[in-house]
């Protein structure tokens, strides 16, 4: 569902280095991601499909440095976006 915090069929994921490890997981289509705690709790989510910067064309492969910080790699746009993850995501 469109609207859903439940990660639907998830394409990529990465975990971020210690001390504050979490998960980044990807849905390709309708190019969300979601941020999650190591025991699967969604501690939020963000994205949708578009060319515009901050939205998705079909996310291949993500990359997270650090909880804050994800690259973002999309096959229908030719691009990888750095993304500076907000602690409201």
């Amino acid at each position: 569902p469109s609207g859903s915090r439940t990660p639907g069929s998830p394409w990529a994921i990465c975990i971020t280095p210690p001390p504050h490890q979490v998960l980044f997981s990807s849905d390709a289509f309708p190019g969300r991601i979601y941020k999650l705690s190591l025991d699967g709790k969604v501690l939020g989510m963000f994205g949708k499909t578009g060319k515009q910067l901050g939205q998705f064309g079909w996310i291949h492969e993500i990359a997270c440095p650090s909880e804050n910080e994800l690259y973002v790699a999309e096959l229908l746009n030719w691009r990888v976006q750095k993304i500076l993850v907000e602690a409201a995501h």
